[in-house]
């Protein structure tokens, strides 16, 4: 009964969204992303503050199994998500079956900083903690914050991990009093009656801030975050050509986190500028990738934004030169040029006639997301669609964009693309109390710890009165890399809040970076991949919010293999030549980074060699040994890595 129910439902939509015009469908809007928002000067009111959130879920319409709602923390108003990072708000961390969500507050103001906390894998919440207070002398008002857990290495208890945040303050030093120029952050130990450390950075002619547009925290505990460098006049920023990234290390006497700033250079097109930036890391630390949304001075064919990446393999101290990603074009990618169908290029063109698909141009945009695999691939999501490059328009109607997954395989040589789902309505505009603000798809993505999943969501509007995007569902799809000739993902799109109370109401619904995960055995891993939303009142995004967390949206994975998905070492290559007499090679591969060790044995078992050459992340490595040390003879050669162990033979001559 309930398939059948889902069906007619999924046939309903259907029908609904794709029995209409094309040409009717066509919504043109401006290429380059506003990435400022009005915001009210003052709040209205204020909702009364909670310590404790009620554990029992919010009712669903139906007595369907369906996911459940539990009301989280408050905001003085819907603005808080407006520049973040899209996964660095609501941060998991499996190994103390904790989640935190960063948020604005509603009481003493907006302008505060503070979280909501679960100890226990989401069931009950500490809510409301304040962790920034801008009343405190020499500190100003905090907009948009980004955070997450840092968590002590081996620690498994939540009391001794820490609340962390970075948010824009107005303090006026870019130069408009009571504007933008400040950057604050700070930390905080979930343990009862633990203080909170704060701390404000200003404006100088060394270095300009204005909106942190991308951040994150590495598993091994390092904070990072990156601004474009702008200057501001109070209405408008110009780009200045720099990167400025942070990068935090905790420091254990302060409880807090001191970071030092580097700039990257990057040289965009003027007048396109940047649209998104984000940055994430694999799970070793080492390996790591910015990403941008933007046209750099030379431009390529037939693409408009398009992600330009910057790679790092030893844990941020070095960056490579800019990645670009060509989505148009011969050198296009192929899943991009051929998923609008002839009929809707038809209607695009009209009353010109359609040119080949590898003359027509792409975008993607305005947001992304990004996360990096175990084994040190880079994966993002957003919006694609048709751009129209002299105008400098994209086209965003049902049928005209799509929601795709595009990664690398292999650290960035060669781009894959795939195409996620075809959402109906692209933004929406919500306006009220002299305020406005906007809301896209919000493309998301997420993997398990171990980065051996990746998982997408992203937000639409099907309800058939829909004419934009202010009445969202959640949707969801997932990617096993591992799995099948270039990975493989699941078969279909899930809307995850179908039938629930939050079903069309999910306004800015967020996935955390990571997932909670538990291994059922039997080669079988159960994910519960959680969501937080917010509920406005009346769509007024000036007034109070209430947020609400999603606890029980679960997927069940059963893969052959498994157990060896989490092996440090993928493969270790015979060595070559072989035999040899001066120089041998081995390649070993490694999923994750580790340190690795290099043994050698004669034919009685006797070590008669051995070297340590340290860490080395995720991917490829070649070591290399000397025949000197050894006289002719049949050799046995051990590669170790994190207490994993693979021996061949090889002979010396």
């Amino acid at each position: 009964m309930k398939k059948s129910l889902l069906l007619l439902f999924a046939l309903g939509i259907g029908l609904v969204a794709f029995a209409q015009n094309p040409k009717a469908d066509l919504k043109m809007m401006p290429a380059k992303a506003n990435k400022y928002a009005q915001e009210p000067a003052a709040e209205k009111r204020v909702m009364p503050p909670s310590s404790v959130a009620v554990t029992s879920p919010a009712q669903s319409p139906m007595n369907t199994n369906v996911v459940t709602q539990i009301p989280i923390g408050q905001s003085g108003n819907a603005f808080g998500f407006f520049v973040d990072s899209r996964t660095a708000s609501v941060w998991v961390d499996n190994s103390m079956n904790t989640v935190a969500f960063t948020h604005r507050l509603a009481t003493p103001s907006s302008s505060y900083v503070g979280y909501d906390i679960s100890k226990d894998g989401g069931t009950t919440w500490e809510l409301n903690n304040i962790n920034y207070d801008p009343t405190v002398a020499g500190f100003s008002n905090a907009r948009y914050p980004q955070g997450g857990i840092y968590n002590p290495a081996g620690n498994t208890n939540p009391d001794n991990a820490y609340h962390t945040y970075l948010a824009p303050a107005l303090d006026g030093s870019q130069g408009t009093a009571g504007s933008w120029g400040g950057i604050v952050w700070g930390a905080k130990a979930f343990a009862p009656g633990a203080t909170a450390a704060q701390n404000i950075l200003a404006t100088t002619d060394e270095y300009r801030w204005l909106l942190p547009d991308a951040f994150t925290i590495t598993q091994p505990g390092t904070a990072w975050f990156i601004d474009e460098e702008v200057s501001w006049d109070g209405a408008a920023s110009t780009y200045l050509g720099n990167l400025n990234i942070g990068k935090g290390t905790f420091n254990e006497a302060t409880e807090d986190f001191d970071y030092e700033y580097f700039k990257y250079p990057l040289d965009v097109n003027a007048a396109d500028g940047i649209n998104d930036i984000e940055i994430a890391f694999a799970p070793d630390g080492q390996t790591g990738y910015i990403c941008v949304l933007t046209n750099l001075v030379e431009t390529l064919p037939f693409t408009s934004y398009h992600p330009v990446f910057l790679k790092t393999t030893d844990g941020g101290e070095t960056w490579s030169d800019p990645i670009e990603v060509q989505l148009g074009g011969v050198d296009g990618l192929e899943a991009v040029k051929n998923f609008i169908t002839d009929e809707y290029l038809a209607a695009y063109f009209d009353p010109n006639p359609v040119p080949p698909r590898d003359e027509i141009a792409y975008y993607i945009g305005y947001h992304h997301d990004l996360s990096v695999d175990a084994w040190g691939n880079p994966h993002i999501s957003g919006d694609v669609m048709i751009a129209d490059l002299e105008a400098g328009t994209i086209a965003t109607g049902a049928g005209f964009f799509g929601m795709f997954h595009i990664w690398s395989p292999d650290g960035g040589t060669t781009w894959n693309a795939f195409k996620l789902g075809d959402p109906l309505q692209f933004g929406a505009e919500f306006t009220g109390g002299g305020s406005t603000v906007s809301q896209y798809n919000r493309p998301q993505v997420a993997t398990t710890t171990d980065g051996s999943i990746v998982f997408f969501s992203w937000l639409d509007s099907d309800i058939e009165e829909a004419t934009d995007n202010s009445r969202p569902n959640i949707y969801f799809r997932d990617f096993i890399p591992y799995e099948g000739e270039g990975g493989t993902h699941g078969a279909e799109v899930v809307n995850v809040t179908l039938f629930s109370a939050a079903m069309w109401t999910a306004n800015w619904g967020t996935m955390p970076c990571y997932v909670f995960s538990k291994d059922l055995g039997e080669n079988t891993i159960e994910c519960t991949i959680p969501f937080v939303y917010q509920k406005m009142d009346n769509y007024d995004p000036s007034l109070p919010t209430q947020f609400y967390y999603i606890p029980d949206f679960k997927q069940t994975y059963t893969i052959s293999g498994i157990g060896d998905k989490r092996n440090t070492i993928a493969s270790v290559s015979q060595n070559y030549p072989n035999p040899f007499s001066s120089e041998t090679n081995i390649n070993v591969n490694l999923v994750k980074g580790g340190n690795i060790g290099l043994e050698v044995f004669n034919m009685t078992g006797q070590k008669v060699f051995e070297t340590s050459t340290g860490y080395h992340p995720a991917g490829t490595v070649t070591l290399k040994m000397n025949a000197e040390v050894l006289t002719p003879g049949i050799y046995f050669y051990t590669v170790n890595a994190a207490g994993e162990k693979i021996t061949r033979k090889m002979l010396v001559n």
